[in-house]
C-alpha cells in the first residue's frame, strides 16, 4: 500500500468564522411574490383569485373583474368585452365562488363575504368616480340613470334627480307596478279554479251516490274497496236451526258447499269485508251475503238462469235451496233425494244448457261443466219424483225445460221430435198429485232449454212435500224431453229479522268473527276489541292457520309515514339549509345608524308592540291541552291501564298483552302531537309568563344600507321583497285563530283512541282520515287548515288584481320540475302503500290502471302546490289577543341555490310568498313606516 500523498496548500482547511454560523435565508421566487402582491383585495381569502392593478380605488388597487364590475359597474360597461363572455366569466366565477366558499365553511364557521358581495363602504376615502353628483360625499352607483348619488339626496325628494323615476324605500311601490300576466295565464288561472271546483264537486257527488248505493250485508258488515259491489258469488251449506227445525240465515264462519255432503245449499251474492280475514281463513269468514245494492240492481239480472246474476239475499230470494241437481258426475246424492226416476238417463242426447244457472264459484268449491241433462224417452211411463221436502215457508221450483226439437230425417237422432207429449210438474202433499204448471209441446220444443221458475202454492207449503215432474201422454216412438238444473229453493221462516233466535245467532256470530279477526290479527280487530272480548291468544290453535307475521295495521303504518315525513322532513331543512339560502341582508345587526337609534325622518327606525292578551292566550292553551289530556284519559281508560294499575288485578287476564306495537305507536302519536301543541303555543299563540310579561316586538328600518322589518321571533322581512300591505277585519282573525286550533287537535293521538268508541261500521273510516290529516300536517306544518282555507279563497278569487296575481303564480318557473317530482314519487309511495296492505290478488291491468292514476294525480298535486306556493297562501301568524282588526303583510321569501340554475329553477321552487298576519298597537304608524317616502304621495 503506498504512503498517503500530503493535500495542497489551497485544500488546506479553514478556520470557521462568526459568519459561517448564520443560516441563509430562503429567497421566494419571484413568481410567489408577484402572486402575493397581485391578489384581489375585496375578495376572501380562501378564493385566492389574482386581480389587476385598477388606478381609480384609493390611489391604485388590486381587483377582480367581478369585484371591479361590482365596485365599477358604469366603468365597467366600457369594456370592449361582449356581453356573452360577460356573462360566462360570471358564471364560470359563480360556480368556482360557491365550491370554495363551501369548502371553508366545512372549515370554519361561515362568516359574511366581502368584496363582490358584500359592503365596500367601510373603506374611509374614495375615488372621485364615486362621490355624489350633488353633495360630493360617497354615492352609490344608481340604475335608473347609470350616475352616483347618496342615499340622502337620491331618496330625499321620492325621484331620482336626474333621470326623475320614482324612488321608493318600499317594495309597495314596485309592487303597484308588477308585470301584467297577459291574458292567456288569467285564463288559464280562471281554467284552474274551475277545473278544481269541478273535481271537488264530482268527488262530494261521487262519495253522495256511493252513501246511498251503498251494498247492504246480511249483518250490516261494510263492505270494503272503492266503489265495492256484490261480485262475489258464493255456495254455502246451510242447516236447519237445531231447535225449531226453522231456516234461518246462515252464520259465520261458513262452509263451502262440497258435492258430495252438503244437502242444504244457499247461493247468494256476496262482498268481502274483511280481505284479510276472508284470504288468510281459506274463505270461511270476512264475507258477507248482501241483501240490496242499488247500485248494481238495474244493471244485473235477478235472474239465477242468467249470466253474472245479482242474488240478494232478500225477499223471494232469501231462501235455502233443499234439493239441486245438475246431473252431473259424480252425482249429487246429498242435495238431489230423487225418490223414483223413470225411463230417465244421465245424457246429452237432448243437448245442454250452454249458460246454466249460477250455483257459485267460490273458495274450494266450483261447479263442474255442463255435459249432461236427464232425457226422457222410453215406454209407459216417464217422470221423476223427489223425496218430501221441507217449504213450510213457500219458495219456487226451478228447472231449465226442453221437448224434441221438429227437424227432418229425425230417424236417426237420439231426441225424436216431440208432438202431443206435454209435460206438467205436480206436488204431493196427502198421497194426492195437484198440478201446478203444464208446458206445452208446442210451445217448449226446440233447439234450446227455456229456464222455467213456478212460485209454490200455499197448499204444497208443509214440511214433507213431494215434487214430481212427468209426461202423461206421449208417443212411445217419439216425443222425447229433457230437463236441467232442477232445484227446489225454501224461502227463510217468515219475520226472521226479529226472531229471538236469530239475534242469538247473530250475537254468537259476531264474537265469533271477532275472535277469529283477532287471532288472524287482522286490520279490523283493533287493540280495543281485544280488551273488549277479553282475547286470549292461547284459544287461536284451533281457529286459525295462517297469522300475519309482524304485519302493521293501517293506522300503525300511518303513524310510521307520519315519522318518516317528519324526520324526513328535518333531512331536508338540514340539506337545503346547506346548499340554499334564504336572501336576506347582510349586517343587519352589526351596521350603527350614525342619526340614533329612532333614525331620521327620511330613514325612520321605529318599533312597534304586539297587541298581548294573557286571557286569550290561557284560553287557547286550556283548549289545546284539555283536549290533548282527554284524548290521553279515553286512551288509557279503554286501554284499561288504571284497572291494571290496582294490586289485586295484576294477575288479571286483561292486563296482559302483547300488541307492543300499538303502545310505541300511542307514544309516538302523543310526541308528534305534543310537538305541534308545544309549536302553536310558543310560535303562534305566544304563551307568556304573567310574572315576566315581555310583549311581542316589531322592528321597522327604512335606511338603504338595511332596510328591514324585524321581528322577536327571529324574521327578518327585507322591505324590498314586502308586496302588499291589507287591513283585515276581525273575522278575518277567528277564522285564522280556529284554523290553526284544529292544527293543533290531538289527529295522530286521536286516530288511535277513536278505535275504542263503539261508532259502527260506518264510521270507521273516521279512524283512518284522522291519521291521514295528522301526515298532511306533518308535510305542510300545523298551519295546514289555514293554508287550505287560503287556497280556497284564492280559488274563488274574482278581482282583476287577484286574478293577474294568480297568473302571475301560473308562470312561475320550476313547475315542471315539481310536476315530475309528483309524477314519480306519488305513485312509488301510494303503490308501496298498497302493496304492503294488500293481500287480495289484483290483475297486472288493475295495477297499471292504478299506477296511471296516482302518477297523473300526483303531477297534478305538485304542480298545484308550485302554483299556489306563488300566491300568499304561507300564513306566518302572531295571534297574541283576541282576534280583532290586523295586518296581513304579504312578502316574498327569495332563496338563491349555489347552482349554475340559481336564478331560474331551484330558486323559484324553494322560494314563495308569506302572509305574515299580526295586531300592532300603533297600526297606523306601522303602516306608515313600512309605507316610507310614499305615505306622503298616498296620503295625498
Amino acid at each position: 500500500m503506498p504512503p498517503p500523498q500530503p493535500k495542497p496548500h489551497h485544500q488546506k482547511r479553514r478556520k470557521r468564522k462568526w459568519r459561517d454560523k448564520i443560516k441563509a435565508i430562503p429567497v421566494e421566487p419571484a413568481e410567489d411574490v408577484e402572486k402575493t402582491l397581485t391578489k384581489c383585495q375585496r375578495c376572501p381569502e380562501h378564493r385566492n383569485r389574482q386581480g389587476k392593478f385598477r388606478l381609480l380605488i384609493n390611489d391604485g388597487c388590486f381587483l377582480c373583474d367581478a369585484c371591479y364590475r361590482h365596485e365599477f359597474p358604469a366603468t365597467a360597461m366600457l369594456d370592449e368585452e361582449s356581453d356573452f363572455r360577460r356573462n360566462v366569466k360570471d358564471i364560470q366565477h359563480n360556480i368556482t365562488n360557491t365550491i370554495l366558499d363551501h369548502v371553508a365553511e366545512m372549515k370554519q364557521p361561515r362568516q359574511d363575504d366581502k368584496g363582490a358581495n358584500g359592503d365596500s363602504s367601510s373603506s374611509s376615502s374614495f375615488s372621485s368616480e364615486i362621490e355624489c353628483r350633488m353633495c360630493l360625499e360617497r354615492g352609490f352607483f344608481r340604475t335608473c340613470c347609470k350616475s352616483y348619488y347618496c342615499h340622502q339626496c337620491y331618496f330625499q325628494s321620492g325621484r331620482c334627480p336626474k333621470c326623475n323615476k320614482d324612488t321608493p324605500l318600499t317594495g309597495l311601490a314596485a309592487a303597484l307596478n308588477k308585470e301584467d300576466p297577459g291574458r292567456v295565464a288569467v285564463g288559464v288561472s280562471w281554467l284552474v279554479s274551475v277545473l278544481i271546483v269541478i273535481i271537488a264537486i264530482t268527488a262530494v257527488a261521487l262519495l253522495c251516490w256511493n252513501a246511498s248505493t251503498f251494498p247492504v250485508t246480511i249483518s250490516a258488515n261494510q263492505c270494503r274497496g272503492w266503489l265495492p259491489t256484490c261480485n262475489l258469488a258464493v255456495c254455502i251449506e246451510h242447516n236447519e236451526h237445531e231447535e225449531s227445525g226453522a231456516f234461518l240465515p246462515a252464520t259465520q264462519p261458513y262452509n263451502d258447499c262440497d258435492r258430495s255432503t252438503s244437502s242444504h245449499q244457499v247461493i247468494a251474492s256476496a262482498c268481502v269485508y274483511d280481505w284479510e280475514a276472508y284470504i288468510w281463513s281459506n274463505h270461511s269468514i270476512g264475507y258477507d251475503l248482501c241483501i240490496s245494492s242499488p247500485r248494481e240492481e238495474h244493471s244485473r239480472s235477478a235472474s239465477v238462469s242468467s249470466s253474472k246474476p245479482l242474488l240478494l239475499y232478500s225477499n223471494d230470494n232469501a231462501g235455502v235451496y233443499v234439493f239441486d241437481d245438475d246431473f252431473e258426475f259424480p252425482l249429487k246424492e246429498a242435495s238431489a233425494p230423487w225418490q223414483e226416476i223413470i225411463n230417465g238417463k244421465y245424457s246429452d242426447a237432448c243437448g245442454v244448457k250452454r249458460n246454466p244457472s249460477e250455483r257459485g264459484s267460490h273458495g274450494a268449491f266450483s261447479p263442474p261443466d255442463n255435459k249432461n241433462a236427464l232425457v226422457f224417452g222410453g215406454r209407459q211411463r216417464r217422470h221423476a219424483t223427489t223425496q218430501g221436502l221441507n217449504v213450510e215457508s213457500g219458495g219456487t221450483v226451478e228447472f231449465h225445460l226442453k221437448l224434441g226439437p221438429l227437424i227432418q230425417n229425425d230417424l236417426n237422432s237420439e231426441c225424436q221430435a216431440a208432438f202431443e207429449g206435454d209435460v206438467i210438474l205436480e206436488y204431493n202433499t196427502n198421497n194426492a198429485w195437484t198440478t201446478i204448471g203444464t208446458y206445452p209441446a208446442w210451445k217448449y220444443r226446440g233447439e234450446a232449454f227455456q229456464f222455467i221458475s213456478e212460485i209454490i202454492p200455499s197448499d204444497a207449503r208443509t214440511n214433507s212435500t213431494q215434487f214430481r215432474i212427468r209426461q202423461p201422454k206421449f208417443d212411445e216412438m217419439r216425443d222425447h224431453w229433457a230437463i236441467d238444473d232442477f232445484r227446489v229453493l225454501s224461502r227463510l221462516t217468515p219475520l226472521w229479522q226479529d226472531s229471538e233466535e236469530y239475534k242469538q245467532l247473530g250475537l254468537k256470530q259476531s264474537e265469533d268473527v271477532k275472535l277469529a279477526q283477532c287471532c288472524l290479527d287482522t286490520n279490523q280487530c283493533s287493540f280495543f276489541d281485544k280488551k273488549r272480548i277479553s282475547f286470549d291468544s292461547d284459544i287461536c290453535e284451533s281457529i286459525s292457520t295462517a297469522k300475519s307475521n309482524g304485519r302493521l295495521k293501517t293506522l300503525e303504518l300511518l303513524i310510521l309515514f307520519t315519522v318518516l315525513a317528519a324526520v324526513g322532513k328535518v333531512l331536508y331543512r338540514l340539506v337545503s339549509s346547506r346548499f340554499t339560502r334564504i336572501v336576506k341582508l347582510n349586517h343587519i345587526h352589526s351596521t350603527n345608524d350614525d342619526s340614533g337609534e329612532e333614525g331620521t325622518a327620511l330613514f325612520p327606525r321605529k318599533k312597534f308592540s304586539a297587541i298581548s292578551s294573557l286571557s286569550w292566550q290561557y284560553s287557547v292553551t286550556f283548549l289545546l291541552c284539555g283536549i290533548m289530556l282527554l284524548t290521553i284519559y279515553r286512551l288509557l281508560s279503554a286501554s284499561m291501564i288504571f284497572h291494571c294499575m290496582r294490586r289485586e288485578n295484576s294477575e288479571d287476564p286483561l292486563c296482559r298483552t302483547d300488541d307492543v306495537s300499538f303502545y310505541i305507536s300511542s307514544f309516538v302519536a302523543f310526541c308528534l302531537d305534543a310537538r305541534v301543541v308545544g309549536m302553536l303555543l310558543t310560535k303562534v299563540f305566544f304563551v307568556e309568563n304573567p310574572r315576566n310579561r315581555k310583549a311581542l316586538e316589531v322592528e321597522v328600518d327604512l335606511h338603504p344600507d338595511r332596510r328591514y322589518m324585524r321581528i322577536d321571533t327571529g324574521v327578518v322581512v327585507p322591505v324590498c321583497e314586502i308586496t302588499e300591505l291589507q287591513a283585515k277585519r276581525r273575522l278575518f282573525g277567528w277564522i285564522v285563530s280556529s284554523c290553526y286550533v284544529m292544527g293543533g287537535l290531538p289527529l295522530a293521538l286521536g286516530s288511535l283512541t277513536i278505535q275504542s268508541l263503539e261508532l259502527g261500521p260506518e264510521i270507521d273510516v273516521l279512524s283512518p282520515i284522522l291519521g291521514s290529516l295528522a301526515l298532511l300536517r306533518e308535510v305542510f306544518g300545523p298551519s295546514l287548515f289555514a293554508k287550505f282555507w287560503l287556497c280556497v279563497g284564492w280559488l274563488f278569487a274574482f278581482r282583476i288584481d287577484d286574478r293577474k296575481e294568480f297568473g302571475r303564480a301560473v308562470r312561475r318557473k320550476g313547475l315542471l320540475q315539481q310536476f315530475i317530482v309528483g309524477f314519480c314519487l306519488t305513485p312509488i309511495v301510494v303503490m308501496f302503500t298498497l302493496l304492503i296492505r294488500r293481500v287480495e290478488d289484483v290483475s297486472s291491468t288493475d295495477n297499471l290502471i292504478l299506477f296511471i292514476i296516482f302518477a297523473v294525480s300526483g303531477g297534478l298535486f305538485g304542480l298545484l302546490v308550485g302554483v299556489f306556493r306563488g300566491l300568499p297562501t304561507t300564513p306566518d301568524a302572531y295571534l297574541t289577543s283576541w282576534p280583532r282588526n290586523c295586518y296581513a303583510v304579504t312578502y316574498y321569501e327569495k332563496v338563491r341555490c349555489p347552482c349554475i340554475f340559481s336564478w331560474n329553477y331551484c330558486g323559484e321552487i324553494h322560494s314563495r310568498q308569506v302572509l305574515l298576519i299580526i295586531s300592532l298597537d300603533d297600526m297606523h304608524g306601522f303602516r306608515k313606516s313600512l309605507m316610507g317616502n310614499l305615505s306622503n304621495k298616498n296620503e295625498s
